[in-house]
């Protein structure tokens, strides 16, 4: 058979192929959701809609218990990891206008420090780090820009609690070493993002406790907390330009006591503090129109 005979032959044979293969991509909107999916080099876990339980009602400071207020979430996807300075990198090297000036890590960060060319390099390319030294704003921007969201804080506190009332994503048992990056005195002391597996929360989300802490959507709103009660559905406190951001999980820093589940920390919305970080959230709708587009990879059915 000549060359360009077989050339024709591959390629005919090539479309029968395609059009006998299923459309594994394409789900239909009561076709159930995968439960880790890979979107633009980010792992997602799934977090099925259901009640779960959320502290509420109690001042700042005073967050300790294992959430005493049963809500509603509808099915959302979260980050497997915290949000990496791989993925910064090219975000503040160009991805949008401004964004290098809420970004607090120029010559100090844990991961992702500028050079003497002005452009941004990890600082270890061979570990999987955190993004350090992030603002609200900074945050909130690069999720966008990402194509993301952050989570809400019932979000993220159901990601990290599951549908129980247990202290720390593993469980109640005090935490250690090997379950959390936290305790510890250091300037700059970040794990990579996928060590830890022991502490993971009950959907296999990793360092929800320690490491670094991570801002959510929410503002930190008294007055919301004293309003939710039992029942509320996918809560979200409203932002004023002003208002003061919520982080949640703890640092490396943290006593056992700051890395529970219901702990807050505040801070002003372009505070870039060494030790905050973040973690991306997508609504369950966005990942199916991911799979449909053949953008996103199916990790774990």
């Amino acid at each position: 058979m000549k060359p360009t005979q077989m050339s024709k032959l591959r390629r005919a044979l090539a479309c029968v192929m395609a059009l006998a293969l299923p459309a594994a991509t394409a789900l239909g909107a009561s076709d159930p959701l995968p439960r880790e999916v890979s979107i633009r080099g980010v792992e997602f876990v799934l977090v099925p809609e259901g009640w779960m339980f959320k502290t509420g009602g109690v001042p700042r400071g005073t967050e300790l218990s294992g959430g005493n207020l049963r809500i509603w979430l509808d099915t959302f996807y979260i980050a497997k990891h915290e949000a990496r300075a791989r993925d910064l990198e090219p975000f503040l090297n160009g991805g949008e206008a401004g964004a290098r000036s809420l970004y607090g890590g120029d010559t100090e960060s844990c991961s992702l420090r500028v050079g003497d060319d002005s452009r941004y390099r990890l600082v270890d390319p061979v570990a999987d780090l955190p993004a350090t030294h992030l603002s609200w704003t900074l945050a909130d921007r690069w999720a966008r820009w990402m194509g993301f969201r952050l989570p809400t804080e019932a979000e993220w506190e159901k990601a990290a609690r599951g549908t129980d009332q247990r202290i720390y994503p593993w469980g109640d048992d005090p935490p250690d070493e090997t379950y959390a990056n936290f305790n510890v005195t250091s300037q700059c002391l970040v794990w990579p993002v996928t060590r830890l597996s022991k502490g993971q929360s009950p959907y296999g989300v990793l360092n929800m406790a320690g490491n670094v802490r991570e801002y959510v959507a929410d503002g930190y709103n008294p007055e919301f907390d004293k309003s939710l009660v039992e029942g509320a559905r996918n809560p979200v406190a409203t932002l004023a330009a002003t208002q003061s951001r919520m982080l949640k999980g703890g640092r490396w820093a943290s006593t056992p006591e700051t890395i529970r589940i219901s702990s807050r920390v505040l801070a002003a919305p372009d505070n870039p503090f060494q030790c905050n970080g973040t973690r991306f959230a997508i609504d369950a709708a966005a990942v199916r129109e991911h799979l449909a587009r053949g953008t996103a990879a199916v990790l774990r059915p």
